[in-house]
């Protein structure tokens, strides 16, 4: 419909209205609606150039100065520049001390005394360059000690001398370790392992060492502990020891009884506890018998068994209890023939009794000091009268005598007979003018009871006996002169190792 004066026709329901015109893909691109670009790119941009910034001027930054929480020798220098670091190395060198302690010594090393010197430019100009600036995101919360890195020159020979002279003063007094080893337990009755012991001794070059590293450091002090103690030098583990003990162990199964003479009078015994005392253990860890601590502890056997000398107590018929020292009667013990036999009856595993050797013995034994006679005679010089008594005590012979004159004093103590003759010759000693016996004398009996020819014998010559005839130049050579009949009836009833105990 045609609206007159060219107006248009009005909206609403008069009619439809035309739909508006939207772009298709078959539009062209001038013809669609303009697209808002993104800014996130830009941002990410410029952030990581932020970054990257930050991270060159923190390297550039901490090439030139310390990180945070940085010490040197004990002191702060964290965002200090080498110069710092300079500073205090070069004081360092002439006020420097190290404070050394354990182990049993106290002593101060000076700069002085060992010659330190220090390059502090040099030193701070390494620290830098070591800093690791490129990692600095991850140094700045570490902490940071550039006295590891010190570098500093001293007398070396110097330190060892002094130190060794504090060490050498403390170890005079101080204990030495001790090895493990094998040991006898009296408990177990066997032999087992010990372990090591530490002592207080120091080695002077581990001690040395430790110092060393510590001057190094320019530490203020250091403390000396077990390491620089001198070390056992076998250990428990060392596989040797046990096999040691169980080869120790072999040696303990011998017990002998130690007997006297042939009516086997107790002396002593020999079991595991003294053996034990004999096993020696070698270098080698071997396990062997000391011959040496065998022959040792025979000696000393022998001293509680041996009575030939020693001074014995005795009744005497005029005297009462008197002491006799001297003479060669009694028991000796032949200690090489013992300490061979006792190392015999320890290798075999002896059980039961081992005669003593000997190379004299008594008529009985009751200790050293005590009486070991039987049958015997005793002579009195002062009295000028001689007894015999059998093996009970009971007298049955006697006799005054003439002793020898002075100069040749009949010898005193208890001697062993040991040679009867019947007749004799008496032979004196070699005259050396000519070369001859100063006499030889013919007698019916006999009795020789000292190595130098004293014995008893008849003297048909003497006029008299007794009284002091021997001191009136009627005296013997030293021998104890008899009346015949007395002679020939001692003859009869004194035995060969009958005793002779001769006193004043």
């Amino acid at each position: 419909m045609a609206f007159a004066g060219g107006q248009q026709p009005p909206s609403g329901p008069r009619g439809p209205q035309p739909a508006p015109v939207s772009p298709t893909p078959h539009m062209p691109a001038s013809m669609q609606a303009p697209k808002q670009k993104s800014k996130a790119p830009k941002i990410v941009a410029i952030i990581l150039a932020v970054l990257v910034a930050i991270y060159v001027v923190g390297i550039i930054v901490f090439s030139n100065i310390f990180y945070p929480n940085t010490t040197f020798a004990g002191k702060d220098i964290s965002l200090q520049g080498s110069s710092a670091m300079a500073t205090i190395a070069n004081d360092l060198a002439d006020s420097y001390e190290l404070d050394v302690s354990g182990d049993g010594l106290n002593f101060t090393l000076t700069s002085q005394q060992v010659d330190l010197q220090v390059d502090g430019n040099a030193e701070a100009k390494k620290a830098l360059e070591a800093n690791k600036a490129w990692q600095w995101p991850v140094q700045v919360f570490l902490h940071h000690d550039e006295s590891t890195v010190l570098d500093n020159d001293y007398d070396k020979d110097k330190v060892a001398q002094l130190v060794t002279e504090q060490v050498d003063a403390y170890n005079k007094t101080a204990t030495d370790p001790v090895n493990a080893t094998i040991a006898y337990d009296d408990s177990a009755n066997s032999f087992q392992v010990v372990a090591e012991k530490a002592g207080t001794k120091i080695d002077a070059d581990a001690a040395v060492a430790a110092i060393d590293t510590a001057l190094g450091g320019m530490l203020a002090q250091t403390s000396l502990s077990n390491d620089q103690l001198v070390q056992p030098t076998v250990l428990s583990t060392e596989p040797g020891l046990a096999s040691a003990a169980e080869q120790a162990n072999g040696f303990l199964g011998a017990d002998v009884e130690l007997v006297l003479g042939s009516t086997a009078i107790h002396a002593g015994e020999v079991g595991s506890d003294q053996i034990s005392q004999f096993v020696t253990l070698g270098d080698d860890f071997t396990a062997t018998l000391d011959e040496s601590a065998i022959a040792s502890w025979v000696s000393d056997f022998a001293d509680t068994v041996n009575t030939v000398g020693t001074t014995r107590q005795y009744q005497s018929v005029n005297d009462g209890v008197i002491s006799v020292s001297g003479g060669t009667y009694g028991w000796k013990v032949d200690e090489d023939q013992l300490t061979s036999d006792l190392e015999d009856a320890i290798n075999n595993h002896t059980q039961g009794q081992l005669k003593v050797a000997t190379t004299s013995e008594g008529y009985t034994w009751k200790g050293v000091g005590q009486p070991d006679w039987g049958a015997h005679a005793e002579v009195d010089i002062s009295d000028q009268h001689a007894w015999f008594f059998d093996a009970d005590g009971n007298l049955v012979w006697e006799s005054d005598i003439v002793s020898g004159k002075p100069g040749h004093d009949t010898t005193r103590g208890i001697f062993r007979v040991f040679k009867k003759e019947s007749p004799g010759t008496l032979t004196g000693k070699t005259d050396p003018a000519t070369g001859k016996p100063e006499y030889v004398t013919q007698v019916q009996y006999w009795m020789q009871f000292t190595t130098d020819g004293i014995g008893f014998h008849d003297a048909s010559w003497q006029a008299a006996f007794g009284g002091t005839r021997y001191l009136q130049g009627y005296g013997s050579h030293g021998c104890c002169n008899l009346p015949p009949a007395k002679a020939a009836a001692l003859y009869d009833i004194i035995q060969v190792g009958n005793a002779v105990i001769v006193h004043d």
